[in-house]
């Protein structure tokens, strides 16, 4: 008896032992907490593994254009090295009947927490499929897509920014000071294609440069896409040696490339957009009207992470709130004379005042 005794006190005894140090070892890997996304901590290492969030970029283009979809770009890489997120992008091409199935397929592949894409061109892609796909979380920048709960959109004030653009635009055009400069108060506008958001750029545009000088006339030009650069250089060109511009602003992605090049080649003056474009072409691109696609990219994932997105929503990005401005970098600092520079500062301060008000057509 005396020996089943001791048998069983140590069969206790190593149950008990057991037990005590399954859970030493709970209390010391998480504490019974749960951190922000809903997941159990665990050891530094595994737990970051836990938390890297999947973000997934759609491009209804390709990247490459030095402007737009690469400041997109731009945004994901900075969040993949400040934020640990894991980025895929996915480049969708010019045929634009590729991008349904395409943005679908990202979606059913379940493989993504969160997924970038934008523009005017896929709103009523992405809204359907955020209705199809429940559980699948957008940030769709560029456009608005309304109360639908897993859509967070960000537009930008383009008619904000393409006003500064327009006052410039009416500075350089009036200007003494810069060589290539005549008298004619014209400036040009090229479009990627004549849609609601472009011409919104193009109000903006008109409103700044008759904002300085009301006798100011805009030639306006649209390409049909926005890839066909030839095209665009063409347009530009048209308008330099027949219709009398001196400072052109485009508007138009990747073919807006062939308006930058017209520029340099004929010795005339150019406005970049949506990136810094100004080192393409110092000296002829005197500054870019910047949405600020990438920080503002990195935004809205900082703010997914920490849970505090605003999902069913649209934010409206403009001068006071940093979504906008002008490029003003070395090059500005170099080509730009001093008087134009001035006049520039104090047309931004009164916009951050408020005092002056720009019209929006979308609104």
């Amino acid at each position: 008896m005396k020996r089943k005794a001791k048998t069983m006190l140590a069969v206790c005894l190593v149950a008990v032992m057991a037990l005590l140090a399954a859970c030493g070892g709970n209390n010391s890997n998480n504490g019974g907490n749960t951190n922000a996304n809903g997941s159990s901590g665990g050891s530094s290492s595994n737990n970051a593994a836990e938390k890297a969030i999947k973000v997934g970029y759609y491009v209804n283009a390709t990247l490459g254009d030095k402007s737009f979809f690469d400041s997109v770009q731009r945004g994901l890489e900075r969040a993949e090295i400040e934020l640990g997120v894991e980025g895929k992008t996915i480049e969708g091409g010019s045929n634009q009947a590729d991008w349904a199935a395409g943005i679908e397929s990202m979606v059913a592949s379940k493989e993504y927490d969160v997924i970038l894409v934008g523009t005017s061109q896929t709103t009523e892609i992405v809204a359907d499929l955020a209705q199809r796909y429940p559980d699948q979380q957008f940030i769709f920048f560029d456009d608005a897509i309304s109360d639908l709960p897993n859509v967070y959109s960000m537009t930008y004030s383009q008619s904000e920014g393409s006003f500064l653009a327009g006052a410039f635009a009416a500075l350089v055009t009036t200007s003494t000071e810069l060589e290539a400069s005549n008298p004619d108060k014209v400036i040009g506008f090229v479009g990627g294609m004549d849609i609601p958001v472009i011409n919104d750029f193009r109000s903006g545009y008109e409103q700044g440069a008759k904002y300085v000088d009301p006798e100011i006339q805009v030639v306006s030009s649209f390409i049909g896409d926005f890839v066909d650069a030839p095209k665009a250089k063409e347009l530009t060109l048209a308008q330099f040696n027949s219709q009398n511009v001196d400072v052109t602003y485009q508007v138009a992605a990747a073919a807006g490339l062939g308006v930058l090049e017209a520029g340099s080649e004929e010795g005339k003056y150019t406005i970049g957009v949506d990136s810094n474009q100004n080192y393409l072409y110092p000296g002829s691109v005197l500054t870019s009207m910047m949405k600020n696609l990438d920080t503002t990219v990195l935004r809205a994932l900082s703010k997914y992470i920490d849970g505090t997105l605003p999902f069913g929503t649209v934010e409206v990005l403009g001068v006071q709130e940093g979504g906008v401005g002008l490029a003003k970098d070395e090059h500005f600092d170099q080509y730009v004379p001093q008087s134009i520079k001035d006049q520039m500062i104090e047309i931004e301060g009164k916009m951050l005042s408020g005092e002056i008000q720009v019209e929006s057509i979308l609104e």
